[in-house]
């Protein structure tokens, strides 16, 4: 048996020098100095900017990543908002480790994942990913029943149903709207169940992005079997490497109907959003939100026997004629229980770029470029009559174009019918009738006392603008001023009611204004009548208006002479010159460009006075404020602000944006800090910028503390160097950015009045001084714009 065992051991030995030599299981040797690099880290889930919506307000996140080195991974650490939620520290694979898990307690909000992973000889690497998580999905349009933004996953957000995975579809990672969007693959597609998406009207609308190989596919595609095209719908492409044609045939239950669509430029590459829309007559294709093609229904669709869409494939009802997989891109796709017009299309086009008021207080605009959408409230005007356009516009490329007895009606709400109003708009007048409604909304017919009515009177050579305004117990009047019919011009108007008074302006300048006994009264007030007197306002003949509107806006205010200047004179004036961040410190910490509140630490507070404006602020011990960064600045920027400076402390933080401390050492590798040293008599106003090649130090200038003055004090960073100005000139010293670039890595808020919470290892705490008018810029401001902003 002794002689056995010996046998065997020195079997089981030649077995293991084998296998060595022949590279299996190898261990080599690590030589002193060998490790080379850091651990090098991917992040497969979530990415950045994953977004997750699921039924539960609290889920289960499944997240996966990678980690290899060269030598040996001896530690791995998981963070979720700063909290440790995971640490491994044994692995199978020294070199290469897989990780996924769970963790099961994501709520909604925003989140960061953070990785980091140390090898043998303690070199680290850090990677991190932001990713949200949303409350369930509202339907976001009218007659909505499914929606898969293809984030990521399949699943419907309205139904939360996933679909069945034939064969392997996959995510191509840049999708037109999110994170992501479906890619098709060889034999690959989605199967959704049709419960409840079989209606009498039916559409669907995606982006696409196509390609062309294969020549032809199967997009989107409902039937029962593959005997005929009788029930159900195929919307398919056809073509070849330079056109791709989408088509559309729908089963009417004892025949079909052909739609030959319209075709896509394959070599431009680019998105395109599909519609196709089925009513109970006829079948519609839109791309980008214009009609390409209409085609009868000698009967409403039939979905008898249809069980299943199939999603990027002609699948097993409509796999003949090569109809198979489609390796296009598909995002945001979204069915609906209705038959799309072109105004739906263009609402739910404009939802994905919405409109961004271009005035202060504005509330509604109307560009009348082809449809009658607000583009603030994303909603449609019902047409009376037949209203029309003209593309004789002053503004875009079409203009309202008023008809006989024909008008546009608005619905009113809380958000429209404010305390104050302002309108604006340009006209171009046809003084034919010789008297008619512009805008008009009120409660009855019975008197004038609610509402308003803004209408024209005269002849074929003038016509006089009037207002007249509902004060609730009587009415106001304003006989406003003539327009030169014969001119043939646009002439901006602008009406403002004000609680003590009402104005008309024509083009930027008041022509007349008239007292108000009581502010407005809205009560009974429910519709907006544009281009006619409408049914409240009948009577005396101002009925339908055949002239000319283009660029309707309506405002939450009465505007200043100065904002109708602006809005009549074809510029904007950008809102606070244009700043990313404006704090004006009049009693509050509130933003004004975002209107959101700054994160307060400790009990900073006000000064009583101010440099501008009524207020401003005081700093005080261990207190600040603070605030997100993100879209406040970019590789160039500048900060300007009024200051009168406090000598004690003898040092202190004023705008600091930096990473986090490293233990009690400053992290000076990123981000800047604008801080101040001195003593009482004078205070040295400094800059550092944290470079990808280093400390950029800017010394600045002394303030004379005795003096007790304010002093505007401004920063520009630009691609060259780095400026301190004080009363809109430049101090002396400078930073010099030649082939740097300011790093943000890891810097996440900006603190205002003190060093804290990153920037504390020198001393640079609260500030005790008074601050007021900072403006923050995602560029670098000239001496001009500075000096502009200080004499404002």
């Amino acid at each position: 048996m002794k002689s056995i065992r010996i046998i065997l051991v020195n079997c089981l030995v030649v077995l293991f020098f084998y296998g060595c030599d022949q590279g299996i299981d190898s261990i080599t040797e690590i030589a002193p100095g060998a490790d080379e690099s850091a651990p090098q880290i991917t992040i497969n889930y979530p990415t950045e900017g994953t977004q997750i919506q699921v039924f539960e307000e609290v889920t289960s996140l499944d997240i996966d990543f990678e980690v290899t080195d060269d030598i040996e991974v001896t530690d791995i650490k998981v963070m979720l908002n700063g909290t440790q939620i995971a640490n491994f520290n044994s692995f199978l694979d020294y070199r290469v480790v897989l990780k996924e898990f769970a963790y099961d307690n994501l709520g909604d909000g925003d989140h960061k994942l953070v990785v980091t992973a140390t090898d043998l000889e303690g070199k680290t690497s850090t990677e991190e990913v932001n990713f949200s998580k949303s409350p369930p999905y509202e339907a976001m349009f009218d007659g909505e029943v499914m929606y898969m933004p293809f984030d990521g996953q399949y699943m419907d957000l309205i139904s939360f149903q996933q679909p069945e995975e034939v064969g392997s579809p996959g995510f191509n990672g840049d999708g037109y709207v999110g994170s992501d969007a479906y890619e098709g693959a060889q034999d690959s597609y989605l199967n959704f169940p049709m419960d409840g998406l079989k209606t009498p009207e039916f559409s669907a609308a995606f982006w696409y992005k196509v390609n062309p190989v294969p020549d032809r596919a199967g997009i989107l595609v409902v039937g029962d079997d593959a005997e005929d095209r009788f029930q159900g719908f195929r919307l398919f492409r056809e073509g070849n490497a330079d056109e791709q044609r989408i088509k559309l045939n729908v089963g009417t239950g004892a025949g079909e109907s052909w739609n030959d669509g319209g075709v896509i430029d394959v070599a431009a590459g680019e998105w395109v959003h599909v519609t196709m829309s089925i009513s109970q007559t006829k079948t519609t294709i839109y791309f980008n939100g214009i009609e390409m093609l209409s085609a009868d229904l000698a009967a409403p669709i039939d979905w008898t026997g249809c069980e299943v869409l199939t999603i990027g494939s002609g699948g097993p009802t409509f796999d003949y004629w090569n109809h198979l997989s489609d390796y296009s891109e598909i995002d945001e796709l979204r069915i609906f229980n209705k038959a799309l017009t072109d105004v739906d299309i263009q609402i739910m086009l404009n939802s994905l770029n919405p409109y961004m008021p271009q005035y202060p207080g504005e509330s509604f605009y109307m560009p009348f470029d082809g449809d009658y959408i607000d583009l603030m409230g994303s909603r449609a005007a019902t047409e009376v009559g037949t209203p029309g356009f003209t593309n004789e516009s002053q503004v875009g490329d079409q203009a309202y174009a008023g008809a006989t007895d024909s008008y546009i009606e608005y619905p009113a709400s809380e958000a429209l019918l404010t305390p104050e109003f302002s309108g604006a708009f340009w006209y171009k007048v046809d003084a034919d009738p010789d008297r008619a409604g512009i805008i008009v909304i009120g409660d009855d017919e019975v008197d004038r006392f609610q509402g308003f009515r803004l209408f024209r009177e005269g002849d074929a050579n003038q016509q006089r603008i009037k207002l007249n305004v509902g004060t609730g117990a009587g009415e106001s009047w304003n006989d406003g001023d003539v327009i030169d019919v014969a001119a043939g011009e646009w002439v901006h108007i602008a009406f403002t009611i004000a609680s003590d008074k009402n104005t008309i302006y024509f083009n930027g300048t008041e022509v007349l204004s008239s007292a108000m006994s009581a502010p407005i009264d809205w009560t009974g007030c429910e519709t907006f009548t544009i281009g006619s007197g409408g049914p409240t306002f009948s009577y005396w003949n101002h009925l339908s208006d055949n002239s000319t509107i283009d660029d309707l806006r309506f405002f939450n205010k009465a505007l200043t002479p100065e904002e109708v200047a602006a809005v009549a004179g074809g510029t904007v004036t950008v809102p606070n010159y244009g700043s990313t961040f404006y704090m004006p410190f009049d009693g509050t910490y509130t933003e004004a460009n975002s209107n959101t509140e700054a994160t307060v630490e400790g009990t900073p507070g006000f000064a009583g006075e101010s440099s501008v404006g009524s207020d401003a602020y005081a700093g005080a011990a261990d207190s600040y404020l603070t605030f997100p960064i993100d879209g406040l600045f970019n590789n160039q920027f500048s900060g300007t602000f009024w200051y009168k400076v406090d000598g004690a402390p003898d040092r202190a933080g004023l705008l600091t944006v930096s990473p986090p401390m490293n233990g009690g050492d400053n992290d000076l590798s990123a981000g800047f800090r604008l801080f101040r040293e001195g003593d009482a008599a004078s205070q040295r106003i400094k800059l550092h910028v944290g470079s990808d090649a280093g400390d950029v130090w800017n010394d600045g200038e002394v303030i004379d503390v005795t003096a007790g003055e304010w002093v505007h004090v401004a920063f520009t960073v630009t691609e060259t160097a780095t400026l301190i100005y004080f009363n809109g000139e430049p101090v002396a010293n400078m930073g010099d950015m030649t082939d740097k670039t300011i790093s943000w890595e890891n810097c996440s808020i900006l603190s205002i009045g003190s060093g804290a919470p990153n920037f504390i290892g020198w001393n640079h705490l609260s500030d005790s001084s008074f601050i007021d008018e900072l403006y923050l810029f995602d560029k670098a401001l000239t001496q001009e714009e500075i000096q502009e902003i200080m004499n404002d």
